[in-house]
């Protein structure tokens, strides 16, 4: 009898992305095998929209061709297929932490980001002073608060979670896109977590390539 062979799924977005990236993290944490579309939001833009219709990354081809987005999205069809190996506790106040981490490392990132794209596609006389100060306030608060919440030796306790993967893409974005918000000594151990978990498989196996940079700006 021969084998029909399913094609994998695809995941559309590069890694300079670091929601792109916890996804693809959780896709090797979960052996689940995976093609990539590489392809930029910048410069290929129409190919994306195609596939994902608010130009956003990630998004990920299912086998069948469904197209799932946004990652929170992404993450809970990945969890709910690998059952009591997913990265999130099932119930109770375990996966609320986790939760909770989680989403305040993500609000975090998208504070910094919003300072990012401010920087990157206005000129200095055209960028809003009010706002930056706004989202480099709310971005530092963001990195104190988890690292207030920090436990030992991951993020929520003993193992790891999608927390985990989550404060550390985001370390790694504001390490090379905005340094200036991460505290060396106030935010020491959210560092060392991410320098941990970044010399796990998982996170190796999804390091940036050096074409996944966003340009410069």
């Amino acid at each position: 009898m021969q084998l029909i062979k399913v094609p994998p799924m695809i995941l559309v977005g590069q890694y300079d992305s670091p929601v792109t990236r916890r996804v693809a993290i959780a896709l090797h944490h979960y052996g689940i095998p995976f093609a990539r579309d590489t392809r930029s939001v910048f410069s290929e833009a129409a190919a994306v929209r195609t596939i994902s219709p608010l130009t956003r990354i990630p998004a990920l081809v299912l086998d069948d061709g469904e197209v799932l987005i946004d990652s929170a999205a992404i993450l809970d069809h990945l969890d709910e297929l690998v059952a009591d190996a997913a990265l999130m506790p099932a119930s109770g106040p375990a996966r609320r932490r986790a939760l909770q981490m989680t989403a305040l490392a993500q609000g975090t990132l998208e504070k910094a980001g919003a300072v990012v794209y401010e920087r990157h596609f206005h000129p200095v006389e055209a960028r809003s002073a009010v706002w930056l100060d706004r989202c480099l306030g709310q971005a530092r608060s963001g990195l104190d608060e988890l690292a207030r919440r920090l436990a030992t030796p991951y993020a929520c306790g003993a193992t790891l979670t999608h927390a985990d993967v989550m404060i550390t893409v985001l370390i790694r974005y504001v390490q090379d896109r905005l340094h200036e918000v991460l505290a060396p000594t106030a935010h020491a151990a959210l560092i060392n977590l991410a320098q941990h978990c970044e010399a796990l498989p998982a996170f190796r196996a999804a390091a940036l390539s050096d074409f996944e940079q966003m340009p410069q700006g």
